[in-house]
């Protein structure tokens, strides 16, 4: 269910965002909201967002291992975090630096997010099995490679 405030940061939320509060739309309105009240680095949104109806269960999977990803502030790594970045925090701000990456990685992950829908719902994965979700019921046959079994056997010489 989606339970939406009537006001985020002072301003209203519009009807049509009321009764999508939970999705990308939503989301993407609400860091509006807090780039126009002058906030900087707007918090992460991609946990606010619900699994869009229709996703099977392997593209879900793939769905929360991106929603959970975090940026270690420690280690101030890039996007997709590994270990020993060439990019070493540089200057005397390094509290807006962390900023910066943090905000590059939650944009990152939900791109993630968001690409790992697009391919489940259109239909065409392989990775969705029959009976998943709406891959099963758009899915075009696959062709099968053919085998030396599939050949037929020479006629018999008589």
């Amino acid at each position: 269910m989606n339970i939406a405030p009537d006001t985020f940061l002072g301003a209203p939320v519009p009807d049509r965002l009321k009764q999508r509060w939970r999705t990308w739309e939503a989301a993407a309105w609400r860091q509006q909201q807090y780039r126009a009240s002058n906030r900087m680095y707007p918090p992460d949104e991609r946990f606010n967002v619900s699994p869009p109806k229709g996703v099977c269960p392997v593209h879900r999977q793939v769905w929360l291992d991106y929603r959970n990803m975090h940026f270690d502030p420690v280690t101030g790594d890039r996007w997709p975090g590994n270990p020993g970045s060439p990019f070493q925090y540089v200057g005397t701000d390094m509290r807006e630096l962390r900023e910066q990456r943090r905000v590059e990685w939650d944009e990152k992950a939900s791109q993630a997010m968001r690409q790992v829908e697009r391919i489940c719902l259109s239909g065409n994965s392989p990775q969705c099995r029959p009976g998943d979700g709406p891959a099963d019921a758009v899915a075009m046959p696959q062709p099968r490679s053919r085998t030396v079994t599939d050949l037929p056997l020479p006629a018999e010489a008589s």
